[in-house]
């Protein structure tokens, strides 16, 4: 399958699993140097998927993941039959594990709840102009030193609302598009809809 096909299928059982989602696609963190294939906002705990297919490679799966356990709430890799033991070899055990099978996703191992989130890594996804706001020195300028400034007078508890706060900001509007328009599964228009930044304001499409 392809990740796009295994997207649709994820997307779909998280929007039937559960009703109020707020979900993104390609959603970037640390500075836009990872992408998560795809974040799910569900009672202000935010978790990653990380799709791989059965031609991915896993080898430095285990170092990547890293990142994500220092930004998110629970975190899993969504792979397919063909290549869940080379996944679970590459693995840590914290991390969960989904597949894809028959259309269908199904549980294999669940995610620890990671607590120790690294303070700059969730201030990475906040707007800068939220950042100087936040910040009250006028003469800092890099969003790397904003968010440096900012995990040295704020909370972890704090940092970790306002990143969820902005998520949910970021991708609420297009959920709620995608829940309107959803058929009876969602599909590949929908998972174009949820990798935008949302519209200010909530349209229909139109084609």
């Amino acid at each position: 399958m392809t990740e796009l096909e295994i997207k649709v299928i994820l997307a779909d059982s998280i929007s039937n699993q559960y009703p109020d989602y707020i979900m993104g696609i390609e959603f970037p963190f640390q500075f836009g140097e990872r992408r998560a294939d795809l974040a799910l906002l569900n009672e202000m705990e935010l978790t990653s998927y990380e799709i791989k297919s059965a031609t991915d490679r896993t080898a430095r799966l285990s170092y990547q993941l890293d990142s994500y356990k220092s930004y998110f709430d629970y975190c899993y890799v969504v792979c397919e039959e063909t290549n869940l033991k080379e996944v679970r070899t590459n693995t840590p055990r914290s991390i969960g594990i989904l597949i894809v099978s028959n259309k269908e996703i199904k549980h294999i191992r669940k995610s620890n709840k990671f607590k120790n989130h690294n303070k700059e890594s969730l201030c990475s996804t906040l707007p800068i102009s939220f950042l100087r706001k936040n910040a009250f020195l006028k003469k800092i300028k890099s969003k790397h030193e904003l968010c440096k400034h900012i995990s040295s007078i704020y909370s972890i508890e704090t940092i970790r609302k306002w990143s969820r706060l902005n998520f949910k900001e970021r991708y609420e509007i297009a959920s709620k598009l995608v829940k309107i328009e959803k058929g009876d599964i969602i599909n590949k228009d929908d998972i174009f809809t949820l990798t935008k930044k949302s519209p200010t304001k909530l349209f229909r499409r139109t084609s």
